[in-house]
């Protein structure tokens, strides 16, 4: 259930509890197989107890008795002891090993699943090794914690709860003069815990700069390289790891203080006891095995108090992590379909751009501003306009990856919110410049999105996208994997397995955001022919800058600084002698005596 606030956006107090609800939430559902496991720390902390006891009669017993039968009976009962507490503790770990891992990867679906429900304005806001950082480390903190702190805490608690009782029913009155360094080992467990829960969230930040830092630097190693910029480069790691470094001592500080902390509470307890145990085995008013039995649980007691300060520790860091997956996971995605949308019927008659505004932000500018323009079915628009005047923005309106911040986007007469997303986009195609292809096979990223498919459609499109000549040529043909963002193709390829998915695709609605232009002219010619086949019968939204991929739209739409300025023809608008004249003189000239139109085609 979301919070009427984000989690940052709260009271220190509250925001912990409401961290700590939401861990007994995720523990919740595997309490049945922890069962076992919390049976097996009780027995262990039975045992600790068992252990503290028995000293007592092994010293009176067999020691100063000489006691015969307990010097062969009482071996026998500590190895059981011993082998009872080794299956215990296989038993417990092994189950909250298993639970932590399962709580882990559901964090981790659970962010993956949100975040690709987020709009698009969110990833513009981030780096992807932000998210990869968030998704791959948080949820491995909170699983080691989740396996640790609820061993441990139940573990330590319940031993020593049980010591405790062995010391008060040992000596009530030394246990009153014992218990007195509980109290500052809980303040110092509480003062040092604090201070790890600032230092791990910093920790997990700087760890994801590494990341988004080392996702940048693999991406663009062909420009690092190509600018000699290896040295900066490995200066600013250097410089990230530094801080990482300098964070790591800060928490093994407090971490490494935390025990020799509790020691000398412990040890100052202990001399105490001694002074006043050892006077009253002097005065003869207990034995001394009586007084081991209570030294020896006394000492064992504040193991756990150790291992608590420890704990505590490892709780912080994962509610810090916890903190980050639910800062992450409570983030509404503002794209959503309405209540009571409806599936969207395909493009019959026209799309429309109604009196439509978008800016990226409030207080930003207005990156279009009152654009009214119509597209009839079947109709191909040509958008120009110098860089920044908003085609792109334009054409991401229309799947929706963004909003608009006023006006309206209708298909038929319908506001595209009104609709599901899914009917929605499952009738547009995009075509961009940069082509995105998966690390797969040929088939897999030409099938994309699409389960059910023959062999023959797949040949099909493949060959009215150019591709079927170089496919056959490839080692294991359409099962050839292209490798990390279809590297093993060259560009011409990889916009031609784009064209192949969009045509397969089949949706009426096509949009191409400049997608020949970083191409050579061979390549070029071989993907407008593909384009040719794909635009053929749709409605088609063009961004280029190139002359052959707009001459023969039907309309041409000019932007400038964020309003449509004019529309026409080519030719119309060559003869008004406006901006598309202005740009055409800058842009196309060169580009309109390379390439001729072909014979037969519209000039």
């Amino acid at each position: 259930m979301p919070l009427p606030l984000p989690l940052f956006a709260l009271p220190a107090t509250s925001r912990n509890r409401i961290l700590l609800q939401r861990w007994i939430e995720l523990i919740w559902p595997h309490r049945w197989a922890m069962v076992p496991a919390v049976i097996s720390m009780l027995v262990l902390s039975a045992s600790e107890g068992a252990i503290a006891y028995m000293v007592q009669p092994i010293l009176d017993k067999i020691f100063i008795e000489q006691n015969r039968t307990m010097f062969h009976s009482l071996p026998l009962l500590v190895l059981l002891v011993f082998f009872v507490r080794g299956v215990a503790s296989f038993t417990n770990a092994y189950i909250m090993g298993a639970v932590g891992m399962r709580i882990a990867r559901q964090l981790q679906c659970q962010l993956y699943n949100h975040c690709l429900r987020l709009e698009m304005a969110y990833f513009l806001s981030s780096s992807a090794g932000s998210f990869i950082s968030r998704i791959s480390n948080d949820p491995i903190i909170v699983k080691d914690s989740t396996a640790s702190v609820m061993v441990g805490m139940i573990r330590e608690g319940m031993t020593l709860i049980v010591l405790v009782g062995v010391l008060f029913y040992r000596d009530p009155m030394l246990s009153l003069v014992a218990l007195l360094g509980f109290p500052l080992c809980a303040l110092l467990i509480y003062r040092l815990g604090k201070k790890i829960r600032s230092k791990s969230h910093r920790a997990q930040e700087l760890l994801e700069r590494i990341v988004a830092h080392l996702e940048e630097t693999f991406s663009g190693v062909r420009i690092i390289k190509s600018f000699c910029m290896e040295t900066h480069e490995r200066a600013k790691f250097r410089l990230l790891t530094k801080r990482v470094l300098r964070n790591h001592l800060d928490i093994l500080v407090i971490n490494s203080l935390s025990k020799p902390s509790i020691e000398m509470i412990s040890g100052f307890v202990i001399c105490g006891v001694i002074l006043y145990g050892g006077g009253a085995v002097i005065d003869g008013q207990t034995t001394t095995g009586n007084f081991f039995s209570f030294l020896t649980a006394l000492m064992m007691a504040y193991d756990p108090i150790k291992a608590l300060t420890n704990l505590n520790n490892a709780l912080q860091r994962g509610l810090a992590a916890m903190d980050r997956i639910f800062s992450t996971l409570e983030r509404p995605a503002t794209i959503q379909d309405l209540p009571d949308s409806t599936p969207l019927p395909p493009l019959q008659r026209e799309l429309c751009f109604q009196d439509l505004s978008f800016s990226y932000g409030e207080g930003l500018p207005n990156v279009l501003d009152h654009i009214t323009l119509r597209v009839g079915a079947g109709e191909q628009i040509a958008l120009v306009g110098r860089s920044g005047s908003g085609k792109t923005t334009l054409a991401n309106l229309l799947p929706r990856f963004f909003d608009v911040t006023a006006g309206a986007i209708t298909i038929d007469g319908r506001n595209i919110r009104s609709a599901t997303q899914r009917s929605l986009r499952d009738q547009i195609s995009v075509v961009t410049q940069e082509v995105i292809l998966f690390n797969d096979t040929v088939r897999n990223n030409i099938t994309y999105g699409r389960s059910e498919y023959t062999q023959a459609q797949l040949e099909a499109v493949a060959e009215a996208a150019n591709a079927l000549e170089f496919i056959r040529q490839l080692p294991q043909g359409f099962d050839t994997n292209i490798g990390d963002r279809g590297i093993r193709l060259s560009g011409g390829q990889r916009q031609r397995i784009s064209i192949a998915r969009s045509l397969l695709k089949n949706a009426p609605i096509l949009i191409l955001d400049e997608a020949t232009s970083s191409l050579d002219t061979e390549s070029e010619r071989a993907v407008q022919e593909a384009l040719e086949r794909l635009m053929a019968g749709r409605t088609t939204l063009i961004i280029a800058h190139r002359l052959s991929t707009i001459r023969n739209a039907d309309r041409i739409v000019v932007l400038k600084e964020a309003r449509i300025v004019e529309e026409g023809t080519h030719e119309q608008l060559l003869a008004a002698n406006g901006e598309y004249s202005r740009l055409h003189a800058l842009h196309f000239q060169d580009d309109e005596t390379a390439t001729p139109a072909p014979t037969g085609e519209r000039p």
